[in-house]
């Protein structure tokens, strides 16, 4: 039977007779896949200064983090290459969505960003721009008061490991 699901981080609806062991849109575990009737909208998040201020700051990480994937994604000539960007570069779109949403703003333009011509440089790239957002998204979850923060960043510093994972695979 399909069911409608609904991913708790990104909000994105999944039909399925069975739940993904991660969300497809924005890489999340399945632990926040939802049926869409207990799917909770929070909308904007009422933000402190300093939550406020890392929410701009994860932004533009992750809006340079998908240009970069993009960048990657169309300079590759592997197959294989070109899935991993591609994928990566949707799902840190999906990121920087959401943290508009919470934040009660317009998602901005992408920035141009560069990348090599080489997967090899691109994959230690990509390893160290995941390696930087995990170690601020775990800052950010340790000290955020507002508990949709913590929530959004702890699953934020778990998509990122795991693609960390992933990029050390390639490189």
């Amino acid at each position: 039977m399909m069911n409608a699901l609904r991913c708790q981080i990104c909000g994105e609806t999944y039909l399925g007779s069975e739940t993904p062991d991660r969300c497809p849109f924005c890489g999340a575990h399945r632990d926040h896949i939802k049926r869409a009737s207990e799917w909770i909208d929070y909308g904007e998040v009422e933000l402190s200064a300093q939550s406020r201020e890392d929410c701009e700051r994860s932004l533009d990480l992750e809006m340079n983090n998908m240009a970069f994937y993009k960048c990657a994604a169309s300079k590759t000539e592997d197959q294989i290459s070109q899935s991993f960007f591609k994928r990566l570069s949707k799902q840190e779109g999906e990121h920087a969505e959401l943290l508009c949403e919470m934040m009660g703003i317009e998602e901005p333009e992408a920035p141009e960003v560069a990348c090599s011509d080489d997967d090899a440089e691109n994959f230690k790239e990509a390893h160290m721009r995941e390696s930087r957002a995990i170690r601020l998204y775990q800052q950010i979850a340790n000290r955020a008061p507002e508990p949709r923060v913590r929530e959004v960043f702890r699953a934020l510093t778990d998509i990122e490991s795991e693609h960390l994972v992933v990029s050390s695979i390639y490189r």
